[in-house]
């Protein structure tokens, strides 16, 4: 829960930091502190020691704040408007690998021992894995990563360029425009209730599973990692599509009813210990669940183009970590007292308001119609100077 507690009062201090230092010097500064982060928790592994464990995860935990809001504005940069849907889910796609690896590697790293220093030695591997893969990761991102490319790809990515260059804001003004636009504010409610449902799904899976299959650990495991890796290919899949059709609110509405579906047939699954049939239905539900993930990202810039990518997804992600967070407490302690069909029906609850909010919120595409207008237009000469500067 770090995670989700850190990002909610240090995304307005992560836009600032977009603001002042560019895309590539906050993901470099975000890989490095996060590498950091993970060596501190190499040397944690002790019972005595959980402060230290705390400290480390605490700072990959403050990073990700910058990292999660990257996908977005990297598409936005570096991609034609037709590619853009897709670049991000792409984006995000690496992000679900890694929550992926979070429930495949660790159960298979740590066991169950009666003698702690086994457990001990076990965890302290699993944490200089973390820290091999977060220093590869850092090494190549200060190797390779760049800020955005020479040319803005689309006409309306270099009239939002110069629309910065000429009123350097800040991120007041902006959050102030948000805050009156009904179609975000909407979103970030259908979106966090999504995303929340998912974070707490995969935060309460191991005591829901066991409850009717003990001793499964390893198979609660397999079953949020197949949440996840469907969700990845869902992900892209959605993405291809929107940079296809540009159907975004029929393609959403869709997503999110069969996401209810599947979080019904998951309950029923897991309730009657079917087990078999909660495999089936975790590669359903995490398709569209997870696979929902990128989606919300394209959503969000439609509804509020020209607003900069990284307070629009920052505000995004800060909804699904409050809704998280509330879920997690809630259905936790529902389960904890009524069993887990109280927390079942929660979370198809939660979902069931996020579809009905989903129906309700109007089409918008902002960022596409400016882009049809720009297609059909000459650009105006000052952006016309603007392109031959850059070049």
């Amino acid at each position: 829960m770090i995670y989700m507690l850190a990002f909610i009062p240090l995304v307005i201090p992560a836009t600032h930091v977009f603001e002042k230092i560019g895309l590539r010097w906050t993901v470099v500064s975000s890989t490095f502190i996060t590498c950091l982060g993970s060596w501190i928790k190499v040397f944690s592994a002790s019972p005595d020691r959980f402060y230290l464990a705390f400290v480390g995860q605490t700072l990959a935990a403050t990073m990700q704040t910058c990292v999660l809001s990257s996908p977005s504005r990297l598409a936005a940069q570096w991609f034609h408007s037709e590619q853009v849907s897709t670049a991000s889910s792409l984006g995000v796609f690496g992000t679900l690998t890694g929550i992926a690896l979070g429930f495949l590697i660790p159960p298979m790293v740590v066991k169950n021992h009666v003698n702690l220093e086994e457990v001990g030695n076990e965890i302290q591997n699993l944490y200089y894995l973390y820290a091999g893969i977060t220093t590869a990761i850092a090494f190549f991102v200060f190797i390779f990563f760049q800020d955005e490319p020479k040319l803005p790809p689309t006409e309306t990515r270099a009239l939002l360029k110069l629309n910065r260059i000429e009123n350097k804001e800040g991120f007041i003004q902006p959050i102030k425009r948000l805050s009156r636009n009904k179609c975000f504010l909407l979103l970030c409610n259908s979106y966090g209730m999504n995303i929340g449902v998912l974070n707490a799904v995969a935060t309460l899976l191991n005591q829901i599973f066991l409850m009717h299959f003990p001793g499964g650990e390893e198979d609660a495991g397999r079953i949020g990692l197949l949440i996840i890796l469907t969700g990845m290919v869902g992900s892209v899949i959605f993405g291809v599509i929107i940079d296809k059709t540009h159907k975004f609110k029929e393609t959403t509405v869709i997503i999110y009813f069969l996401t209810l579906c599947g979080q019904i047939i998951f309950a029923f699954s897991v309730y009657f210990e079917v087990q078999w049939m909660v495999y089936a239905a975790s590669i359903f539900l995490g398709f569209f669940m997870s696979g929902y993930f990128a989606l919300g990202y394209e959503l969000c810039a439609e509804y509020t183009y020209p607003e900069p990518e990284f307070i629009t997804s920052g505000i995004l992600n800060v909804a699904n970590n409050v809704y998280g967070i509330a879920f997690i407490l809630l259905f936790g302690k529902l389960m904890e007292v009524y069993g887990d069909l109280a927390a079942h029906i929660g979370f198809c609850s939660a979902l069931l308001v996020g579809f009905v909010t989903t129906i309700l919120t109007k089409d918008e595409q902002r960022r596409e119609n400016v882009r049809k207008a720009a297609k059909y237009k000459d650009i105006p000469l000052k952006e016309e100077n603007f392109i031959k500067s850059v070049l």
